[in-house]
Order: C-alpha cells, then sequence, then structure tokens
C-alpha cells in the first residue's frame, strides 16, 4: 500500500499522471495532490504536508511530468522496502559520491553515478539514461544522495527526517539535503526495477545556481566529499569542470557565474581552468552546438 504525494498547480497534468498512476502502480493506493507548495513555504513544506496526510507506511514523493512505463511498480517498491530493513530512501538518479565542490547529484565519475530513467529531449525523442558503476549488478544500488524526480521511503523514516523548510524554501536542493541526511543513518538507494519517463530536462539558470551556493555554504550539515567507495584522486576537481561544463549553456548571469566559479573553489583546480574561461564566454556558437549534442 503507497501513499503518493505530489506538488502541482496544473490540473491537466494532475490528471495525466493520476491516470497512469492508477493504470500501472498495481497496488492499493491513494495520490495527495499539493496545490499550494509555493504559499505553503516550497517543494519540501508542500511534501511535507502531504506526508502528513498519508494513511500508508510507504510514501512516494514525485513530480508531475513524469509517466510510469513499469507495470505493478508499487509492487516493486514495497518489496524494496520488506526485504531490507535498513533501506530508508529510494530514488532513479543518484551517486555514490557527493562532492565538497557543488554541484547537483551528478559527478561525471562512471564508478559513482547510478540512473535508470527515460528523458524527453527537446528533440521529441526519448532517451534512456542508464548508468551503473561495474560490479553494481542489483535491482538495488546504494548511493549517497539523489534526484528529486522520484522518491521512496517508509513514513516513519520521513517522520525521523521530514523535509528542511527551515532552510530550504523553494523548488531546489530538497532532494540532495534530503538523501543525504537519510544516508547518514539507512541505506539509500537507486532502483533499477521501475522505469518513468520524464518529460522536463529542468532549469539550471540563475535560480538554480543561486539555491546551489546557498546550499553547499549555508545548509548542509553532512561532512563533504562523502563516499561509498575509496574516491579518485582527482574527484573534486573532474566534478568541479564537469558541472563547469555542464552549464556552459544554461542562461546564467555573468554575476552568478562569478558566484560559482568562487563558490566550487575552480581556482584551487589547475585542470578546470579552461572549464572556467569556457564558463565565463559560453554563447561561442561551436561550442554550444557541440555541448548541446553531448546532451541530447
Amino acid at each position: 500500500m503507497l501513499s503518493i504525494v505530489i506538488c502541482s498547480i496544473d490540473p491537466q497534468r494532475v490528471r495525466t499522471v493520476v491516470a497512469n498512476i492508477d493504470a500501472t502502480v498495481g497496488v492499493e493506493h491513494e495520490v495527495i495532490i499539493i496545490d499550494n507548495a509555493k504559499e505553503l513555504g516550497g517543494m519540501g513544506a508542500g511534501y511535507n504536508t502531504g506526508a502528513a496526510r498519508a494513511k500508508y507506511d510507504t510514501i512516494c514523493f514525485m513530480h508531475d511530468d513524469v509517466e510510469f512505463l513499469t507495470a505493478d511498480w508499487g509492487k516493486c517498491v514495497l518489496s524494496h522496502f520488506k526485504s531490507d530493513a535498513e533501506l530508508g530512501l529510494i530514488g532513479i538518479a543518484g551517486s555514490r559520491y557527493k562532492s565538497k565542490t557543488i554541484s547537483g547529484w551528478w559527478t561525471n565519475q562512471p564508478k559513482a553515478d547510478c540512473c535508470n530513467i527515460y528523458q524527453r529531449l527537446l528533440t521529441g525523442k526519448d532517451r534512456k539514461f542508464l548508468l551503473r558503476p561495474v560490479g553494481k549488478n542489483g535491482v538495488a544500488v546504494p548511493v549517497k544522495c539523489l534526484d528529486g524526480v522520484w522518491l521512496c521511503t517508509r513514513k516513519k523514516i520521513w517522520e525521523e527526517f521530514p523535509f528542511n523548510t527551515a532552510d530550504l524554501k523553494g523548488f531546489h536542493f530538497y532532494d540532495l539535503d534530503l538523501s543525504l541526511r537519510i544516508s547518514q543513518v539507512y541505506t539509500v538507494a537507486v532502483v533499477y526495477d521501475v522505469d518513468l519517463l520524464h518529460f522536463s530536462n529542468g532549469n539550471f539558470g540563475d535560480e538554480w545556481v543561486r539555491n546551489a551556493i546557498y546550499f553547499h555554504e549555508q545548509v548542509n550539515q553532512v561532512p563533504l566529499p562523502v563516499s561509498l567507495d575509496v574516491p579518485a584522486e582527482n574527484a573534486e576537481a573532474h566534478v568541479c569542470k564537469s558541472w563547469l561544463q555542464r552549464l556552459q549553456i544554461e542562461k546564467i548571469s555573468w554575476e552568478n557565474r562569478r558566484l560559482w566559479v568562487q563558490a566550487a573553489r575552480a581556482k584551487d583546480f589547475p585542470g578546470a581552468w579552461p572549464a572556467v574561461l569556457g564558463f565565463y564566454f559560453p554563447y561561442v556558437k561551436k561550442a554550444k552546438v557541440k555541448l548541446k549534442a553531448m546532451i541530447s
């Protein structure tokens, strides 16, 4: 039995995603729609409000712009928690390494990143992003942090680790914050037996950049870096460089680019200096075409 919490202000999206859930979940469930998360104080506040109403012991927090492709996926979720008493949180994208340098969950390190998601591209085509470290062959791979497109936990663990509404008022980094905190006590994992299609490409513009800096410098209380494996010697430099390259094509102001470079300590990583230059001057047409091809 599942309680599914969705924050959404779009009635059509709600109708579509609820119909998909009803057709695919395969277990007794309830869907709790929170349509005033912004007024409540952000995504975390909306999710906390929905979780407080949940009548079942397992809760899924999810975006409204997804479509489940796996039949009876609810049975998979319940099986994960039934088979592992120490399992605290599952998702479909995350990493076994979280850097000290500012970033999202992605590290661009094959030994760390885990992902199982279909993404609707700007071209309208769907692409499966499947990342699995060599040797990690189970249906659930432990990680240290998760992306928030789809998160499931036990209600008792949410009661122990509610979303941080005191510090995170908006719609970013609630997922990193929650998964990092839970991973200090329980197992957090990416699962590979639930497939879903995500329609949004996300927004990594000025608001996301400011929230990234704020989370890393003022909110996060988990000592970083943190890893489930022995990290590569140049792991921090690699993450720094990868995010500078990833963000080149985003619409980010000059001032926020400067703040990112400063907060990421990019000057400490000589190997990242060319990426810093590209980050400051991102609108060279040839570079933009190449980067768009990389993520399409």
